[in-house]
């Protein structure tokens, strides 16, 4: 049993990996979306057993939101193995890899979710050793291995991402309402910026130039693989594709030896700035997830999608989407099936997300 539930998460992320034997499974929660996603989704979270770890993969409010009401219950609803989150002294850390005590955190660097894994006295980074920093440029003694046999490689982010977000980290946490003195009520909606597309010419739209995402917590996102048995799953985050392809090809991979993965959560809801088409050269992949309602940014990018199927023309495809929105039923045509050998995969009940067997 390998399966990634994309769980309903507005425009963000809240995701679930789970592995083992049916009877008494493993978990690993990915992100927590926004307030409204984890009041809907704490009844089934609190109390679950075998959470070997919770991820926190960055500061934007779509994926960290979730957090803040978590964290102020009473009690923990679950107690996580460790938590994978880079909090300001990771960062000021990244920047300098110095070896003194790291000094108390001011009001402007504190925010919400380091004060919660400390009054939950959950493990903090425990993976990545002395340094606590979740970095690809931390050293590891051995590979990341969780309870039930999974295995994580760290893809994103590397100390230069963390040390870039430094400098604009409180104004990061003001953004996202994280500072401990700002309201706890999320804040309103902005429109929702739902614009579909009459007509799709795939090739001009994977033809248009790619221009690299520049915001700095998205290249702070925590990315990994995840291998199950033979089964390997990449979960992008927000992550830059240029920092996924320089963690591969210090791994050994390229355009000529491929990574073999099952199954692609994409970077960024399917924005086009995060997925390339030179990372998705360097991927051996037919199944990609996308998790968004659209709403906001009207994700995924047209191109993102585009991209993805010239790639590869030939070979039956599958997109995945946890909800069944306007920019996603755009891709499910006749004309798109039957050219590019892609079907879309929707969920059957909305309130309950998107279960993929990896």
């Amino acid at each position: 049993m390998f399966t990634l539930t994309m769980h309903p998460a507005s425009e963000g992320d809240c995701l679930q990996l789970t592995w083992g034997n049916t009877q008494s499974p493993h978990h690993a929660i990915i992100d927590l979306g926004r307030t409204k996603n984890y009041q809907a989704l704490a009844p089934r979270l609190r109390g679950l057993p075998n959470v070997e770890l919770l991820v926190i993969s960055h500061i934007d409010a779509d994926h960290i939101e979730g957090a803040v009401p978590m964290v102020k219950e009473a009690s923990a609803p679950f107690i996580p193995a460790d938590v994978w989150y880079n909090g300001y002294h990771h960062l000021e850390a990244a920047a300098k890899r110095r070896e003194s005590k790291l000094r108390k955190l001011s009001p402007a660097q504190a925010e919400k979710l380091s004060n919660g894994i400390l009054k939950f006295d959950w493990p903090w980074n425990r993976a990545f050793g002395a340094s606590g920093i979740a970095s690809v440029d931390t050293p590891l003694d051995a590979p990341l291995l969780l309870e039930g046999g999974l295995k994580i490689t760290l893809l994103s982010p590397g100390d230069a991402e963390l040390a870039a977000l430094e400098p604009v980290w409180a104004r990061e946490l003001a953004d996202a309402n994280l500072r401990p003195f700002d309201p706890d009520d999320p804040k309103p909606d902005a429109p929702a910026g739902l614009h579909t597309l009459s007509t799709l010419n795939v090739a001009s739209l994977a033809a248009q130039p790619f221009k690299p995402d520049r915001t700095a917590p998205n290249g702070s996102s925590i990315a990994f693989l995840a291998e199950y048995g033979d089964r390997v799953a990449l979960l992008g985050a927000d992550a830059f594709p240029n920092v996924i392809e320089r963690s591969l090809r210090a791994l050994g991979y390229s355009e000529t030896n491929r990574l073999k993965i099952d199954l692609f959560k994409i970077s960024h809801h399917g924005s086009q700035r995060n997925t390339s088409p030179s990372l998705l050269k360097m991927l051996d992949c037919t199944r990609f997830a996308i998790s968004t309602d659209g709403s906001k940014h009207s994700h995924p990018d047209a191109q993102a999608i585009a991209r993805i199927l010239v790639n590869d023309t030939v070979r039956p495809k599958a997109l995945y989407f946890n909800f069944e929105q306007p920019h996603a039923k755009t891709w499910q045509t006749q004309e798109i099936e039957q050219e590019f050998s892609c079907v879309c995969v929707f969920p059957s009940n909305k309130e309950l997300g998107l279960a993929i067997e990896v």
